[in-house]
């Protein structure tokens, strides 16, 4: 067996779909969170696509800073308008972190009404948000996950060419070890 730490680590941490992979969405589940202009050219590719229709609902979270200082969420719906993307938009006015939308999705809408569902975040999240995902029963079998990638370039295929990607990813292989040791995720 040949081991490949850099590809083995990706592997288990960027289990997201490329643009190409996607099906087609009836909601969307989105972090800006300082992409704001890059997901609104790939919303506008998917739309193109016929990923999402006009039918397809936004649910857009807040970022991590102080909405007084910068609204992701009012940054990426004027990108939207200029790509003439003008969808249902649900604004949650604070950021909704993994576990959050999980326990919380039912008080925005009722997730069984929807058949595709696609979890957009930053790139590196993908695995620990399907963990969490399992863990609070949210129909992940309908779900897909797509990474948008910022102006830190942590890609699947670029996160290991930088100080700041090989930390971040690392962070986030400490977050889910540590949270599985805590039991809020389980590896099962």
């Amino acid at each position: 067996m040949k081991i490949n730490t850099i590809e083995d680590i990706t592997n288990f941490i960027f289990i997201g779909k490329e643009l190409e992979e996607l099906l087609h969405y009836d909601l969307l589940i989105i972090n800006a969170d300082w992409a704001e202009k890059q997901l609104a050219k790939d919303i506008r590719t998917m739309f193109d696509r016929n990923i999402i229709d006009e039918d397809t609902l936004f649910i857009i979270c807040e970022s991590h800073g102080d909405i007084n200082e910068r609204s992701s969420a009012n940054i990426l719906i004027n990108y939207l308008k200029k790509e003439n993307i003008n969808n249902k938009i649900i604004i949650d006015n604070k950021y909704i972190s993994n576990p959050e939308i999980l326990k919380n999705i039912n008080k925005l809408v009722n997730i069984n009404d929807y058949k595709r569902i696609l979890r957009i975040a930053k790139d590196f999240v993908a695995r620990r948000w399907f963990m969490n995902a399992k863990r609070y029963n949210f129909p992940v079998e309908k779900c897909d996950f797509y990474g948008v990638v910022d102006n830190r370039n942590i890609s699947k295929n670029a996160w290991y060419k930088s100080e700041t990607g090989i930390n971040q990813v690392m962070k986030e292989f400490i977050n889910i070890g540590k949270q599985t040791i805590d039991k809020e995720l389980d590896i099962r």
